[in-house]
């Protein structure tokens, strides 16, 4: 038996489900990049021409993610390969636990609909599950806090799917306030490319990518970080966090380390450079089943 439990999303971490890493080519990436227009970016289209990841490179980077997850005493799950699905490095879109309960996603992506079969083996083993039965929800939108869940309406979610959330909540008798997250434009895939939890009270965001009453219901109870517009669009506020004073972070993001650094959080950092040719971090690449209360 698996026991979910996710009462903060910085909680220190002890079990999770990872994706395998396949490989996979410049159509993908294509495809990738015009269902997210959002995180096109110059990391892996240059001068209009797709940029396919050098696999040996990303499947190592990958490989060290996970390896890192283990060093840090978090019992890893790997979905298996499905062979009608060319990518499945992000298991988070597909399912999200709050509290003692997994949540499988709705999504409106027929290639996410066939990537949460992987799922299949595992739902007889965690201890509760819940299906989301309208609308569309993905778990990169899904921020769960000590008190209040954030659901990011983004491309993937809207708000029929925050009222299947409530719903289910009310059958798992979970009594937590769900407060939805607008954007100031179209296009932005997930909450956690714009927001991420990176300590107690702390966060990273990109403001600019929120309405200014949205933001404010984050700033009420977070300190933030900013995160310019390359920091967000390399996706470097995509961070995933191994305890509550330990967070995975880009490499790259040498100012954003040193920023946790400064409230005294450890920045673990690590190169997903190659990895996120087709969008996604390393929240995206992880999916939490049981963190521990945030003292």
């Amino acid at each position: 038996m698996i026991h979910i439990a996710n009462p903060s999303d910085i909680g220190e971490l002890r079990e999770a489900i990872v994706g395998p890493y396949k490989t996979y080519n410049w159509w993908n990436l294509i495809w990738g990049s015009v269902r997210y227009p959002d995180l096109a970016s110059l990391r892996y289209v240059e001068n209009n021409t797709v940029r396919v990841p050098n696999h040996d490179i990303a499947r190592r980077q990958h490989d060290k993610l996970v390896q890192t997850l283990i060093d840090s005493g978090v019992k890893v799950h790997a979905l298996a390969s499905l062979p009608d699905v060319d990518i499945q490095l992000y298991p988070r879109d597909i399912a999200f636990a709050v509290d003692d309960t997994i949540f499988l996603s709705r999504s409106r992506d027929p290639i996410r609909k066939k990537e949460q079969r992987a799922l299949e083996p595992y739902l007889t083993e965690f201890s509760k599950v819940k299906r989301i039965e309208s609308g569309h929800i993905e778990g990169g939108d899904v921020m769960v806090t000590d008190d209040v869940v954030f659901v990011g309406l983004s491309e993937a979610t809207n708000l029929q799917g925050i009222s299947a959330l409530r719903e289910c909540f009310s059958c798992a008798g979970i009594d937590r306030e769900i407060v939805p997250i607008e954007f100031s434009g179209r296009g932005v895939v997930h909450l956690d490319t714009k927001f991420t939890m990176v300590g107690p009270k702390l966060g990273y965001i990109h403001s600019s990518s929120l309405t200014p009453y949205s933001r404010s219901q984050i700033a009420s109870r977070f300190e933030l970080i900013e995160a310019n517009d390359m920091e967000a669009r390399s996706l470097m506020v995509n961070t995933v966090a191994l305890a509550p004073d330990r967070i995975i972070i880009d490499s790259h993001a040498r100012r954003l380390a040193d920023a946790l650094r400064a409230h005294d959080v450890e920045p673990v950092p690590l190169d997903f450079s190659e990895v996120t040719k087709f969008p996604g971090g390393f929240r995206c690449a992880t999916l939490p089943l049981r963190r521990d209360k945030v003292k």
